[in-house]
């Protein structure tokens, strides 16, 4: 006799995972919608730069990885924590802020943060445990750990010249530059060693994830994985430089090319692999059956309906605020423009000046500079304005001064009337020597910090109220007096023209 209660069950199992994949199919449709630049951003970075190509395989890692985990998940157990769409608001808000700001590092960490946390939210607290691992495996799809490069070639110098000491070449070491007397090595960025240390931590944590269960072994083996690529690539550096060496530098530069990239990381990756099978439990143990424990709760399709479709509201609500600071940002304003009695000034100073000192500033909406008479002092003024959606006034692209023509020769700092500290730079070529200072005015606000400036553009752009963001620089030509005059009176011309320069940039 047929058993129709058994094949009700399965019915009804199957409709439920099938209701279950339907809605976290919608919230992940909604989570590329929502946070469509920073994912966008990140898959270039991914292609573009060898050291976060990895990142592409994180995602199908994750889906794989929970593949594997299908027998201990049930779809009875989804129980939605809305407590968690708190974190989710969390990482809204830090996207809102990459997206004013253009901070691609926020953007990043919010759009996969929020990933996991809304899995999370639509799940449940005991689902989400027993994927835990995958969940959190996600945030390697963040394009981080550049700023790690200095530090690694720093770490890497000193290793190197341990090792170098201790095969007793005579060495000298000069900042991250390594001598021996066949010649001159420099510990670049490129052999920092940051995509074998990366990559080795994702691969040692997928590792230690799908071959350990010991707590303390998967502990052990991801300090291995982070402190094992670090020697391996002083090993390398030492290994080119003594191949230099023994050569007299007649296969340096060739040894470095054969031994960097994929065939040594190929090997580091090997010999990690191989200290973790000595580090791993021999044999695992198979894990107990959740038979028994299973919850003889009903499963709820309405809840489970009812959380996504919160979750993507929440996300859709973000969504339109998101447009607008896009618009901000991309529409442009062209009603506000510097008077037109800058251009005269700037045309009248070519006129009769050869100015030797020019910033390079990226794309600016309007431009001025000229040379205007400052407490009976000819000084050169550079203005340059960035109106609402006109392009980005604070970036690391801008310059005071270009650095083929000029160098830095000390930085000081004096004190303005409103209590805000004004930096003072001394620049230098061959021709001379020129006082330089700036400030940044933000809606109408002065700033001598540019960190300050750019929360408060942020903010503005945020509660919709921006307007533009503009430069003035201010230089001069040392006299042949005293540093101390210099500056005196280099400061009391910049105190007495900061409000009449400032008012260039106040729109009624």
């Amino acid at each position: 006799m047929k058993d129709y209660t058994t094949d009700n069950t399965k019915e009804t199992n199957i409709l439920s995972v099938k209701s279950v994949l339907l809605c976290l199919l919608l919230i992940v449709a909604a989570w590329v919608l929502v946070f469509w630049q920073g994912v966008k951003t990140a898959v270039d970075i991914w292609i573009i730069s060898e050291i976060f190509n990895h990142c592409l395989f994180v995602l199908p890692g994750v889906l794989y990885l929970i593949y594997l985990k299908r027998a201990e998940l049930d779809v009875v157990d989804v129980k939605p924590n809305y407590f968690v769409l708190v974190l989710c608001v969390g990482s809204l808000f830090l996207y809102a802020i990459g997206l004013a700001g253009d901070v691609q590092l926020f953007m990043h960490v919010a759009t996969f943060t929020f990933l996991p946390l809304s899995i999370w939210a639509f799940i449940g607290n005991r689902l989400a445990y027993k994927i835990l691992f995958p969940l959190a495996f996600i945030l390697f799809c963040i394009p981080i750990g550049e700023e790690l490069i200095p530090a690694l070639q720093e770490v890497t110098t000193d290793l190197s010249m341990v090792m170098l000491g201790w095969s007793g070449i005579p060495v000298y070491r000069s900042g991250l530059y390594i001598e021996i007397p066949q010649g001159q090595f420099l510990v670049a960025e490129a052999c920092s060693g940051i995509s074998f240390f990366i990559a080795s931590i994702v691969i040692g944590s997928l590792y230690a994830y799908l071959n350990m269960q010991s707590a303390k072994r998967r502990i052990v083996f991801m300090g291995i994985s982070i402190l094992f690529p670090i020697i391996a690539n002083a090993i390398r550096v030492f290994g080119i430089i003594l191949t230099g060496y023994l050569t007299d530098m007649e296969h340096a530069v060739g040894a470095d090319h054969l031994i960097y990239g994929w065939v040594f990381f190929s090997l580091v990756i090997v010999c990690l692999l191989g200290i973790g099978e000595l580090i791993r439990e021999k044999q695992l143990t198979a894990n107990a059956s959740e038979s028994e424990s299973r919850s003889t709760a009903v499963f709820n399709v309405k809840t489970c309906y009812r959380s996504s479709i919160s979750i993507v509201a929440l996300m859709l609500v973000f969504f339109v605020w998101f447009n607008s600071i896009s618009t901000q940002l991309t529409v442009p304003a062209t009603e506000h423009n510097l008077s037109d009695s800058l251009e005269a000034e700037q045309q009248a100073s070519n006129a009769h000046n050869n100015n030797a000192w020019k910033p390079e500033f990226n794309q600016p909406y309007q431009e001025f500079q000229f040379v205007r008479q400052l407490n009976n002092v000819p000084v050169d003024i550079y203005m340059v304005w960035y109106p609402k959606g006109q392009g980005e006034l604070i970036s690391s692209l801008n310059r005071l001064y270009p650095e083929k023509a000029w160098t830095l020769e000390s930085k000081s700092s004096y004190m303005l009337n409103d209590g805000q500290n004004m930096g003072l730079s001394t620049i230098v070529n061959p021709r001379g020597k020129r006082l330089l200072s700036y400030w940044y005015v933000v809606d109408g606000k002065m700033f001598t910090n540019n960190r300050m400036a750019k929360l408060y553009e942020i903010y503005r752009i945020l509660i919709g109220s921006y307007v533009g963001s503009g430069l003035v620089a201010i230089s001069q030509v040392t006299s042949n007096t005293t540093e101390s005059q210099d500056l005196i009176s280099f400061a009391k011309l910049t105190q007495d023209a900061l409000s009449e320069l400032n008012q260039n940039f106040i729109f009624e």
